[in-house]
Formats: C-alpha cells, sequence, structure tokens
C-alpha cells in the first residue's frame, strides 16, 4: 500500500517537472486550469456519491 503510494507521488513528480521545463508559461497557465477544473468536478462527484449513500442508508 504504501509502496503504491510512494509511486504514485513519484510519478507525479515527474510529471511536474516535465511540464515546468518543457512548457511555456502560457501553457503550464492552461494545465493548471484544466487541474482545477478537474479537481472541482472530482468533489462535486465525490459529494454527490456521498450524499446518495447517505440517502440509500436512510
Amino acid at each position: 500500500m504504501i509502496g503504491r503510494i510512494l509511486r504514485t507521488a513519484f510519478v507525479l513528480a515527474l510529471i511536474a517537472f516535465v511540464i515546468h521545463r518543457l512548457f511555456s508559461r502560457r501553457q503550464k497557465r492552461a494545465v493548471r486550469e484544466a487541474a482545477q477544473i478537474s479537481a472541482w468536478v472530482l468533489l462535486g462527484v465525490s459529494l454527490l456519491a456521498l450524499a446518495w449513500y447517505l440517502a440509500g442508508l436512510y
């Protein structure tokens, strides 16, 4: 389990390093905005799934 977490962290750090080195400032901003939108969507879906699960309990 901890190995999987460390491997995931390493891969994400490697991707961040490549983006930092290869992309221009405008491209970095676009990647950041896309990641931010994806994070909000994931949060919303998670809250909906939690609400659905809690509604199923009652």
